[in-house]
């Protein structure tokens, strides 16, 4: 692939990737995540200024920016935020090396053209998980996290394969847009993009692809949550905005797994009883609220884009709030956690209920705009459908403000004077989101 400026971000990123993996053998570890952060910093800017660039196989348009400029900043702050938790102290290069991983394989995928790269890509992004999952000094159950996490990654990335080779065998391209007709213009092409959609919803956990996603959150070290859901999913959102757009005969069954996200995911997660089994089974129903809007035409695209951005967001405030929690917290001890780290506590809750909807959010002002943009495409039971699913979630948000847990111990609260800096950020982002929102939807 000859080089484009295109390729500069991901050049950045796997040049820092590479330093992070050798620095632990010349005992410079503790340096890496910095020079993590700041390479992703770097790799935003190179994405913010050629992002009209058509390149090899790469092109930058405004969602593939617009994403790739968070996941790179997102990554910033979550390496420079888990350089003060204790997970960060073994191996500290290699963690960073295997994020910076994940960063690259997020970038191809939500700004390639190719379906081939995609897969790389994908593959890229979900092998790193393996390992931070099951981190030396995260316990029992993160290893428990990992291997389930391992076999539907497996899963889906035999799925994402077969689809290559379906829509190849039907029209020989591997181009998401290919030179003559679309990806369905055949049986097999139909085929394929069929399993490449199921193979992405099994990534984010859509019903019925979302086999475990509880068990995962329960199991996982609160911090690598961070990435997970902050990044990770956002950039599999990326790659399904692309299969979107290119294919419109995908509405339908977007559709129907968007409904059915949307009813499971909330129905599970008002049963859950567990703080963290209820995210896992929250982020189904905001799959589903994601896949409405792609199920809708171009303004769908645009919904799509900007709820996957605030999604991000939400699940960055909301990970970085639990990361000071016990990793067995059943419910968050909000008396502790309010006078240990005030601020944390106070981002916490607004991503609580940001992620529920609460007007005027930024989280309410990214569900009324896949309402609008399904209305606007005549969709009235989606739009309905995402009203109710979203009303009905406050029964589970709410209740982790106002039931309490009693800690013991509150020193078991990891207290981190520099993660009020993050979270007083954090809060000024969302705030300064919500402020914009009501003018992007003039």
């Amino acid at each position: 692939m000859a080089y484009s400026p295109t390729l500069l971000p991901l050049l950045i990123v796997a040049a820092a990737a590479l330093i992070a993996f050798l620095a632990d053998a010349l005992r410079l570890g503790r340096l890496m995540p910095w020079l993590g952060g700041i390479s992703s910093i770097a790799a935003a800017a190179s994405i913010f200024v050629e992002h009209m660039a058509l390149g090899a196989d790469l092109y930058w348009d405004l969602s593939a920016t617009l994403l790739g400029v968070y996941l790179s900043l997102a990554m910033a702050a979550g390496l420079f935020f888990i350089t003060f938790h204790p997970l960060s102290r073994k191996m500290t290069g290699s963690l960073v090396g295997l994020l910076l991983t994940m960063l690259a394989g997020s970038l191809i995928l939500v700004s390639a053209q190719n379906l081939l790269l995609m897969f790389v890509g994908l593959e890229l992004q979900v092998l790193p998980f393996f390992a931070l999952l099951a981190w030396p000094g995260s316990g029992r159950a993160a290893v428990e996290s990992a291997f389930k996490y391992a076999v539907l990654a497996g899963l889906a990335s035999a799925q994402f394969a077969i689809g290559i080779a379906l829509i190849y065998l039907g029209d020989g391209s591997l181009a998401v847009i290919p030179p003559m007709g679309d990806m369905t213009s055949n049986v097999f092409g139909l085929m394929g993009v069929l399993a490449l959609l199921a193979a992405l919803s099994f990534e984010i956990a859509a019903a019925p692809f979302h086999a475990w996603v509880a068990d995962i959150y329960q199991g996982a070290p609160a911090p690598f949550l961070i990435f997970l859901g902050g990044v990770a999913k956002v950039a599999i959102m990326g790659a399904l905005i692309t299969l979107a757009a290119a294919t419109p005969k995908l509405e339908i069954p977007i559709a129907v797994i968007a409904a059915t996200s949307i009813v499971v995911g909330n129905v599970l997660a008002y049963r859950a009883g567990h703080l963290r089994r209820m995210l896992g089974y929250s982020a189904i129903a905001h799959a589903g609220y994601f896949l409405a809007a792609l199920a809708v035409g171009p303004l769908g695209i645009i919904a799509g884009a900007i709820y996957a951005l605030v999604y991000g967001l939400m699940n960055m405030g909301t990970f970085m709030g639990l990361s000071a929690l016990p990793e067995n917290s059943i419910a968050i001890p909000w008396a502790a956690l309010r006078e240990r780290q005030p601020v944390l506590a106070g981002l916490l809750g607004l991503t609580l209920l940001s992620l529920a909807g609460m007007p005027p959010s930024i989280g309410f002002f990214a569900k009324l705009l896949v309402i609008i943009a399904d209305v606007h495409d005549q969709a009235y039971w989606l739009a309905i459908l995402i009203a109710l699913g979203s009303a009905f979630s406050f029964a589970y948000y709410l209740s982790t403000l106002w039931k309490p847990s009693v800690l013991s111990n509150p020193d078991r609260l990891l207290h981190r004077r520099s993660w009020e800096t993050f979270a007083a950020l954090g809060i000024l982002i969302l705030l300064f989101g919500w402020l914009l929102a009501p003018l992007g939807m003039v």
